[in-house]
């Protein structure tokens, strides 16, 4: 494995359309000195490390739209930006059944030492392509990629897809609408999680201080761990923005939130 990696990545960095895709736990790498924080490397490569099979996707997405993607660069068990810093999510001490050693005693200097190296850069990529967007009068509507395990704590997850919305559903009924009409797909609605101020950062907090259209995606893990599924459900979201790329309804922001950017501020602050 590699031992150094940025914080972040981003693709198709000069791309203006009105979509960006954000794939919060793309990586399930580790930094050296960390010494895979306790794990195996098959531990690593689990659920509990990344969202496997998500940033393929979100690549192709990208690639297909012609749309700027902002990826993280680590494993969220280093700390997990789809987080708030006082989340119990942000450091996990366990995932499932796996306890994760290195950081069950995690010290207050390390969790700043790791929101500063790990956490921060990538947020701060997402609100320059957010602020560079809007500069150039274009309202982006922010998409991101998750997937999820088919199996949780021995109960099965039935869900294909799930699409996760909040007060905001501009975007997220588009995909809703579609979805719909492929009877072969079994859709969950804020399934198989909600999309909450308490487990969730990226979306809640980006879309809603600034009033942006916004979807969060979660593809069951199964249906992404061969070349052919990847490029269907890749094929399936591409086509959704295509048809949806003019859409009135997305060119435009809502009013932002103060609620919302002074509640992430306050759980922001270790």
């Amino acid at each position: 494995m590699p031992t150094r990696y940025k914080p972040y990545k981003v693709l198709n960095s000069k791309k203006t359309n009105n979509f960006i895709i954000l794939c919060d736990h793309a990586s399930y790498n580790i930094p050296k000195k960390y010494n895979k924080l306790g794990l195996s490397n098959n531990d690593l490569k689990k659920h509990i490390g990344w969202d496997i099979g998500a940033l393929k996707v979100a690549k192709k997405i990208s690639k297909n739209i012609n749309s700027t993607l902002i990826h993280s660069g680590y494993s969220r068990l280093l700390v997990d930006c789809n987080r708030s810093l006082k989340s119990k999510g942000a450091f996990l001490k366990k995932s499932e059944d796996i306890k994760i050693p290195g950081n069950i005693n995690i010290s207050q200097k390390e969790k700043i030492l790791r929101s500063k190296r790990y956490y921060f850069p990538y947020h701060n990529q997402i609100q320059k392509f957010i602020n560079q967007s809007l500069k150039s009068n274009v309202v982006p509507s922010l998409v991101a990629i998750h997937s999820f395990t088919p199996v949780y704590l021995g109960k099965p997850r039935k869900w294909d897809i799930g699409i996760l919305q909040r007060s905001d559903q501009r975007l997220s009924s588009l995909f809703i609408k579609e979805i719909k009409k492929n009877k072969n797909i079994t859709l969950g609605i804020n399934q198989p999680y909600k999309l909450d101020l308490a487990g969730d950062f990226t979306i809640p907090f980006f879309s809603e201080s600034y009033g942006l259209p916004n979807v969060l995606i979660e593809i069951r893990q199964d249906l992404l761990l061969k070349d052919r599924s990847i490029n269907f459900w890749s094929n399936f979201i591409t086509k959704i923005l295509m048809r949806n790329c003019k859409n009135e309804t997305l060119k435009y922001c809502l009013k932002s939130s103060n609620r919302i950017t002074k509640y992430y501020r306050e759980r922001n602050k270790l």
